[in-house]
């Protein structure tokens, strides 16, 4: 079995308290491996860690204890622009700036690599399921579902080996929700993308496939995987999930 593409090692968070206050711990002791090409999704109540536990993959939060290894290097050695190059975050509310769409894909930091060549925008917005016409389109003109695809070309021009999903279809109405899921899954599967998802929608899980993670106030307290299908899943928690119920009203564990 290949070295897995992501790896955390007994992770820990906590902000300090104010005043004196004792500190707020946001995760305790989380552990995982995720192999290259493979899906993992976090799920749990809201305010239950798993978008700061994303944040930690590619350093926009530092972790107070623990290890997090991406390609087999602990992330500290890694320069954050190249880190979050290669595990590429799609945030929940798409960020476009004012211009082109053509504008916001030239976007990315000074030395950036890679082909931003217009032949090469065209390929990536057809690989999202837009037409290279949008090129000229104003980026204030598209729809939620057209936004959120335009950011997940930004990520792909890049050649990520991983996308870090931050509730990717949530902002979003079911028939755009629909495509951004097909959009992702397509991309994963024709670049053999590995995927780390947050989101409260089965529908996005049951294509991913892989993993499933269960955050409560911090801890792990389900991690299966989804290789037999829902059926398989043991907790009763993660089946409810998938049969559509919210977090918060999944009974809690026996």
């Amino acid at each position: 079995m290949s070295d897995p593409i992501v790896a955390v090692e007994h992770l820990t968070l906590a902000y300090p308290g104010d005043r004196g206050r004792p500190a707020v711990s946001v995760l305790t002791d989380v552990s995982l491996n995720m192999a290259r090409g493979g899906a993992l999704t976090l799920v749990g109540p809201s305010g239950s860690g798993k978008s700061t536990l994303l944040r930690c993959l590619n350093r926009l939060e530092e972790p107070t204890a623990g290890t997090v290894r991406f390609d087999g290097r602990d992330v500290r050695s890694l320069d954050p622009r190249e880190l979050r190059r290669r595990a590429a975050l799609v945030m929940q509310t798409p960020v476009l700036f004012e211009g082109t769409v053509r504008d916001n894909l030239w976007l990315r930091p000074a030395g950036t690599p890679g082909d931003f060549s217009e032949a090469r925008l065209s390929e990536v917005l057809i690989e999202v399921g837009l037409e290279p016409l949008f090129l000229d389109r104003d980026a204030a003109t598209l729809s939620g579902g057209e936004k959120q695809r335009v950011t997940i070309a930004r990520a792909l021009l890049r050649d990520p080996q991983a996308l870090l999903l931050d509730e990717p279809t949530s902002a979003l109405d079911p028939p755009n929700a629909a495509l951004v899921v097909e959009t992702i899954s397509r991309a994963r599967e024709a670049r053999r993308l590995s995927i780390v998802a947050v989101t409260h929608q089965p529908e996005l899980v049951r294509h991913l496939g892989g993993s499933l993670l269960f955050l409560v106030r911090g801890r792990v307290e389900a991690y299966e995987r989804l290789d037999g299908g829902a059926s398989a899943i043991g907790d009763a928690r993660l089946q409810a999930f998938l049969a559509g119920e919210s977090p918060r009203a999944v009974p809690a564990k026996p």
